[in-house]
């Protein structure tokens, strides 16, 4: 299971590595293959689609040199998460039909007001409860977008969350996400384990395992794992943790992608 389907390289604002260097520490980490998926929020904001814009001309540049240099130690893919694409449709489906990826990851950061999830005042229980509702009807508007390949970090708003909430679940809002499993299922899609959740407060991957099973008792088999690394020290994080969950809870394999199509890796 040595394939890490989620790093992001210093062309992610909140990134701090060169792409070479990251290829460098997952060869050290014994990884086959790695994907490189920076942020492409379709929002105004500071870390929004204009600064993946100003440095997309260099991070493929980087990309395609870098992949040549090690090709015979590691796999390198060439993706990008792509965020709310439905506060910009039009634009956004633009950009992706004119660009070819190996690998495409969904997500949500901001909310429809366009506000940072990692920077919202969590201190009253209302907030909370408001952001997670919000978050997870907005998952579902992604998942109507389409267009990407896996759902990305399904509790990713539990990351902020540590000690506004008792314990690091989302099982009271499983009426909302059941619907989002039902059409990753419906749709085909791959669900990602992501690992940062062993190296945070939640010390689980993300999603929880009851997430993990209602997806598979649904008829979902397609699982891809990243770290989520933004940090060349967390590349390849908990990958064994990651292994073990997931023959626990039934799964025989992950996907890993090639020119937007899933490759069984066998746990």
């Amino acid at each position: 299971m040595l394939y890490d389907q989620h790093i992001h390289s210093r062309y992610s604002q909140d990134g701090s590595a060169s792409i070479e260097e990251i290829a460098q520490q997952a060869i050290v980490r014994g990884l086959r293959g790695i994907t490189i998926t920076d942020h492409l929020d379709f929002c105004e904001a500071e870390i929004g689609y204009h600064f993946y814009l100003e440095h997309e001309a260099q991070r493929r540049e980087e990309f395609e040199r870098v992949r040549e240099k090690y090709a015979d130690q590691l796999e390198i893919g060439w993706g990008i998460e792509v965020g709310h694409p439905y506060f910009m449709t039009d634009y956004a489906k633009d950009f992706l039909s004119k660009r070819s990826f190996d690998f495409v990851l969904g997500s949500v950061h901001f909310l429809r007001d366009q506000s940072d999830i990692y920077l919202i005042d969590y201190s009253q229980p209302q907030e909370v409860d408001r952001v997670l509702k919000e978050y997870f009807t907005d998952l579902l508007a992604l998942l109507e977008f389409g267009g990407f390949d896996s759902l990305a970090h399904l509790d990713y708003p539990l990351r902020v969350m540590k000690g506004k909430i008792a314990e690091p679940t989302v099982l009271p809002y499983r009426e909302y996400i059941d619907p989002i499993l039902r059409e990753v299922v419906r749709q085909d899609l791959a669900l990602e384990l992501n690992t940062r959740g062993f190296m945070d407060w939640k010390k689980r991957q993300e999603p929880e395992d009851w997430v993990l099973t209602r997806y598979r008792e649904l008829g979902g088999r397609k699982i891809t794992v990243g770290s989520d690394a933004h940090t060349l020290s967390a590349i390849g994080g908990a990958f064994d943790q990651a292994a073990q969950k997931l023959k626990a809870l039934g799964f025989e394999e992950i996907s890993y992608y090639r020119n937007r199509k899933p490759f069984p890796i066998l746990l």
